[in-house]
């Protein structure tokens, strides 16, 4: 994958969670994003009651491309046949899961989740698609037993070379890793990258906000995705302190300032 392809950005639907909930929601919110000049999409928290039948024909409806979906891995495990069927219906190329599901994690509960993340990507392989994990902060902490190697890092070295890497640089940034580092010493193995930016009030507390209006400085990560060919950069913003179809635009014309192509 490293440096095979240009990083075009898209939007990560998890933002619009609260405007997911009905049919017409969906299709309204979608569309939106495509009137604002997103072209992808990765689905995540639509309504779990959806079929994936109407998930793929409001995406196909409003324009859009969907190349990825991504839930938490014992929800994706939970239904695994469901969501390879939607990926399916919109031509998407990867399943992405989160989190591991351990409630603690050691050198032996990665290498069990490895074997099993394993499995599963053999399952998607034969319909061209890959199988990404995003790590949350606490699995990139230092492995017991592997000075300098991250419990992703590990995951990843024992997984088969089709488990790919979803880099969320909000998790990894609150990990204390650099984002241009990481990304180059695992150039080939990310599928995608997701941008979130923050700020932080008077009293120290969280706000998420438009990328590139909050404390990260992004230009080592984007010019790592450029240099290492990362497919895929998603906006991705949960909660907000104003409008979020704003943030939403508001986040695809910093990327767009930045080089990547809609």
């Amino acid at each position: 994958m490293s440096g095979s392809c240009k990083t075009v950005v898209g939007a990560q639907v998890s933002s619009l969670k609260p405007y997911l909930q009905t049919p017409g929601e969906l299709r309204v919110s979608l569309q939106k994003l495509a009137e604002m000049g997103y072209r992808l999409v990765q689905m995540q928290w639509w309504n779990p009651e959806f079929s994936p039948e109407l998930v793929a024909s409001a995406v196909r409806d409003a324009g859009l491309q969907c190349v990825s979906t991504q839930d938490f891995y014992t929800a994706v495990n939970a239904d695994f046949e469901r969501t390879v069927r939607l990926n399916e219906l919109c031509g998407s190329r990867c399943v992405c899961v989160s989190g591991i599901p351990a409630d603690t994690l050691s050198r032996d509960s990665v290498l069990a989740f490895a074997e099993e993340l394993s499995g599963m990507a053999a399952r998607v392989a034969p319909l061209g698609m890959t199988l990404a994990f995003h790590p949350r902060a606490r699995e990139w902490a230092e492995a017991d037993g592997a000075p300098g190697v991250t419990y992703t890092e590990l995951l990843l070295q024992n997984s088969s070379e089709n488990v790919t890497l979803g880099l969320d640089l909000y998790h990894s940034g609150k990990a204390g890793l650099d984002p241009d580092a990481l990304l180059r010493r695992l150039a080939g193995r990310v599928e995608f990258v997701h941008f979130k930016d923050y700020v932080l009030d008077a009293d120290g507390r969280e706000h998420l906000t438009p990328v590139g209006q909050g404390r990260t400085d992004w230009r080592a990560a984007v010019a790592a995705c450029k240099e290492t060919g990362v497919p895929w950069a998603f906006t991705e913003q949960e909660t907000w302190d104003k409008d979020a179809f704003e943030c939403m635009r508001e986040s695809l014309d910093a990327m767009r300032r930045w080089g990547f192509e809609p």
